[in-house]
Order: structure tokens, then sequence, then C-alpha cells
């Protein structure tokens, strides 16, 4: 068998100081990265979240001044006028129509820079004006349902450059007469892709894409990171991720929110690398500081562990001694006041052993003293000898069926009592001497009382200590019942708690009072065999046990024992 490697309280007190130390430090380091990491994630994330909800904003401010706009040109009266004519006339209709039309429009959007064009349409999708330099040929497949405004994105020529095509989004709008009700055409006004990547453009970086897409997944504004109308492949997922706020992929950390006015996205994507930058540098800030923390913890250990080290030897070698039998204590004195106290300490143990051995041994002559006095009670010859005259008195007028019944309860009374030199019995052993005694006295004292013992089988097996309830049955019968005119009545009852059993004994009698309850404790009191009874319970159940005595409210007397409920133990039997 390989021996056990012996070292040293030094060195496992220093390893011991050390690995908490170093594992303090360890869980600190994490705990702050993980602390800095959520709180560079949240300040990261709401960063993300705030520019959305600007570039929102932003979008909803362009829709609902576009809206506006479209509801002021569809009211006027000069473009209603003018549109009619077209619809009822259109030979009569005429270039100067077509300027008026377009010189009102011009006069309510006043030149709005967010506004690409405006144009008007006829029923048949005919153009009857429009704002535009250079117009582009309509596409209304998607206008379809003429009943209700629809955003639409389209393509358009730019105001400034005959060729060159721009992305537009474009409110198609129905609007009618406001005299007849019928449909007069449809109103477009169009914004351009340019004014809405602006809002957010001055934001875009190397490290970042912000674009929006559509709800098939086709790319509809752009920062220039990504093409217009790319198909964006997880636009399926974009629901989830606006509802937890972002979502980690592999590279990238992806933001977004839906803009329901259009059923579009506004998404932020974020390099992941350059999201967490900052928590890799406090990362490795601690990493450093962590290691010049241990590189102290060394020192510090050591240093420690022999100041505290050298005095436990000290005290290890003194301790040998009183274990030799030299019960001294320590004189040496320190400086430390924790050392001071473990040496005071330890000189307060050694005293206090040698008084509690004196009070082992001044409690173990009080148990026997009360085992003593219990039993010279328990042989009271006065009880005796009454019975014995009882015994004579029943033989001489021929009682034959009492006398028997008193002299078996007699048998029983000592028999049980004695108990061969027990200190405990079971409690249906204790219930059987208190009957054998109460038998007794119901001779003695002919038709004076009646007695009732209710106890449940399920308590009778526990242990108690004998003659608990015989001094209380006397007590009661003598300075109770007997002092009564007409028949007393005394009731036993045994019930138990968690941790309890109870024996409540009640009686009918004239009460107990004041004075004699005082004196039944006092010190020399001739109610000996009550107080004996608390004492006993006290030394062997403790200080939380004992017996209570008190007038009932309806009259007589009521005692409650409580003793601690065990097992039954061998010197139960």
């Amino acid at each position: 068998m390989k021996a056990q490697k012996i070292t040293s309280i030094n060195s496992r007190f220093f390893r011991s100081m050390f690995q908490t130390l170093l594992l303090f430090i360890i869980i600190l380091l994490i705990s702050t990265s993980v602390v800095f990491y959520k709180h560079t994630l949240a300040l990261e994330t709401n960063s993300a979240i705030r520019q959305l909800d600007y570039i929102s904003n932003q979008l909803d401010y362009y829709l609902a001044s576009v809206n506006n706009y479209s509801k002021t040109i569809i009211t006027d009266k000069s473009v209603q006028a003018i549109v009619s004519k077209f619809n009822n006339n259109n030979k009569e209709f005429n270039a100067i129509d077509q300027m008026n039309i377009k010189t009102e429009i011009n006069h309510i959007i006043q030149s709005t820079p967010f506004i690409h064009s405006v144009s008007i349409y006829s029923p048949e999708h005919a153009l009857i004006a429009t704002t535009e330099i250079y117009p582009y040929p309509l596409n209304l497949r998607n206008t379809s349902a003429s009943d209700r405004k629809i955003w639409i994105p389209e393509i358009k020529y730019s105001n400034k450059e005959r060729d060159t095509e721009i992305h537009v989004l474009s409110l198609m709008l129905p609007f009618y007469s406001s005299s007849t009700g019928t449909m007069l055409g449809y109103v477009e006004i169009a914004i351009p892709e340019s004014t809405i990547s602006d809002i957010y453009k001055d934001n875009a970086s190397n490290f970042s894409r912000l674009f929006i897409v559509d709800s098939d997944g086709n790319v509809q504004s752009s920062d220039g990171s990504i093409p217009l109308m790319r198909r964006y492949e997880d636009v399926k997922k974009l629901n989830y991720i606006n509802r937890s706020n972002y979502k980690l992929t592999k590279n990238t950390i992806v933001f977004s929110e839906h803009f329901p006015e259009l059923n579009w996205y506004l998404v932020n994507e974020i390099n992941l690398l350059y999201f967490l930058q900052p928590t890799f540098t406090t990362l490795g800030i601690s990493i450093i500081m962590a290691l010049l923390c241990i590189i102290a913890c060394l020192n510090v250990s050591r240093k420690v562990s022999r100041t505290i080290t050298s005095p436990i030897y000290q005290l290890i070698s003194h301790t040998q001694r009183v274990k030799e039998g030299e019960w001294i204590p320590v004189n040496e004195s320190y400086n430390d006041s924790d050392i001071g106290l473990l040496f005071e300490e330890f000189n307060s143990m050694i005293i206090a052993q040698k008084k509690l051995k004196n009070d082992l041994l001044n409690s173990e002559k009080m148990k026997n003293k009360v085992a003593l006095d219990l039993l010279q009670q328990q042989v009271n010859p006065h009880f005796l000898y009454n019975t014995l005259d009882n015994i004579c008195s029943l033989a001489e007028i021929d009682e034959k069926e009492t006398l028997i019944d008193l002299v078996m309860n007699l048998s029983a009374f000592y028999r049980q009592g004695l108990s061969n030199g027990h200190t405990h019995i079971t409690v249906k052993e204790e219930l059987a001497v208190t009957e054998a005694y109460l038998r007794i006295m119901k001779v003695r004292y002919y038709n004076r009382f009646d007695f009732h013992i209710t106890c449940d089988s399920s308590i009778s097996g526990y242990p108690c200590l004998k003659l608990l309830l015989q001094p209380i049955v006397e007590n009661s019968i003598y300075h109770g019942i007997k002092e009564l005119n007409g028949k007393g009545q005394l009731d036993i009852l045994v019930t138990e708690t968690p941790d309890s059993i109870l024996f409540t004994i009640r009686d009918n009698g004239i009460g107990i009072r004041e004075e004699d309850y005082e004196s039944i404790w006092a010190t020399g009191n001739t109610h000996f065999g009550i107080k004996n009874i608390h004492q006993r319970i006290q030394l062997y159940y403790g200080s939380e046990y004992g017996l209570t005595i008190a007038n009932h409210p309806q009259g007589g007397c009521i005692s409650t024992i409580t003793i601690g409920k065990k097992e039954v133990t061998t010197d139960a039997t």
C-alpha cells in the first residue's frame, strides 16, 4: 500500500490560501468580463435600436408628408376641375390645362426636396400631367386594387440626367369627384430612394451595413454596402430578430425593426468582432491585472501563512503537554489580536473543561439524589401502612373480591414502580402504575371519585421517566377532590406533538390557591414529589420541558407534564 504523503500545516495553509485567492481572482475576472460584455452589448444594442428608430421616424415623416400632399392635391378644386375636363372631353383638354394643373401641383408641394415628382393619371391610366422632367413609361401592374392607396417601388429617370434611372418609392392613390363621387383618376407621388438612404448614410462605416428590405426579401434602400433589389436570404428570420432585438450570426450581429406602413424591415448588420472589440480590450486588461494579482497573492499567502502557523505550532506543542496531564494555561502573549484571542480562548477552554467535569460530577450526584428521594417517596410507609390497614378492614368484613383487587393493585404498584431499578419505563407501564394507585385510592375513599385514562396506542410504546403521574394524582386527591362535598372526577389524557409527549391531569376539586402554588416550588416544601417531577424532567430532557400547574377556568386544577419524545430503549423495557 502506498504511503500517504504528509505535508506540514504551513504548506497546506499556504496552498489553501493561494488556491482560494486564485479562485476568487478567476471568478472576479469572469464576472467582470461577463458584466462588461452585457453592459457593452446593452449599450451597442440601444445605440443600434435608437438608430433604427430614428430611421423609422424619419421615413414615417416622409410618408406622412407625402400622404398629406396627396390629399391636398386630390381635393384641390382646380385639379378636380381640370381632371374632370380631361375625363369628360379629352379633345378640349389642351396644353394650357396641362400647364395649369402642373402649376397648381408645384404650388402645393412648393419644391419639397424629398419629392421626386407628382403625376396625375386617368382611371384608364392615361397620363394627364406630371412634374417629371423626363417622364418614365408608366407601369401600373401593381394598381389593380384601385380603391385604396398603395406604396410601390418603381424605376424613374433622374430629373438631372435623362438616361439615368433611379429607384423611387411611389404613393399611388385613387381620387374621386367631390361633387358627383365618380372616380377621376390616380395621383402618384414619388420619393427617391436616395432621400431615404440619406437618413442613415452618414452613419455608414466599414464595419456595418444599413439597408431596408421588403417582405419578399428584396433590398429597397441601402447605404451603399449592398446593391438595391438584391435578395436578402434571411428575411424570414427578421420577425424573430425584431422580437428579441438582435440575432447573432457567425460573423455579424443583426438588428431589425419592422416598418408596418410598408411592411418593410429596417436592418442594421454590424461586424461581430468590431461590435465586441471593447469587450476584448477590457478582457485583455483584466487578464494582465489578474496575473499581477496572482504574483502578489503568492507573496502575501506565504507571509500570512508563516505569521499564522508559527503560533499554531507553539499551541500544538502546548496541547501535547495538556494531553500528558499538565492542564495549565498558556503564558505566552501576542500583539496580534486574533492570535492573542486564540490563546485566550484556549486557556478559557481548559478552565471550562475543568468546570464541565465538576458540573458533570455534581449533576450525576444530583440525579442519584433525586432517584434516592424518589425511591423514598415510592416506598412511603404511610401509604403502605394505610393500605395494609384497608386490607385488614376488608378481611374482617369478609370483602374478598375487593380485598383481592386491592392486594393485586398494591402488588402491581410496587412491582411496576420498582421496575428492577430502571429509571425509564414505557408510557403504557407508567399509566398502569398510576391506574393501580388510583384503584387503591378508590378503595380508601370509597365512592368519592371516579377516574378515566385516555391514551392512543401509538403513544404507549414511547419511554418516559417512571412515577411522573403518581405525585400529581396524589396531590389532586388529597388537596382537591377530598375537600369536595360531592363526587370528584379525575381525567388523564396523553397526547403527542412531533417532538413531545404531553400528560394532562385534570380534576374537578377546589383548585389551588396562589400561596399554595408558590409553596410548591419553595425549598423545603411539603410537596416534594411535585417539585421532584419538574427537576427530574429537566435533568433528563432539558430546560424546555417540565411541569406546569394552573386552575382550570371551569373549576378544579389542571396539570401538564411535557417530556421529550424518544425511541424505546432497553432501559424502558
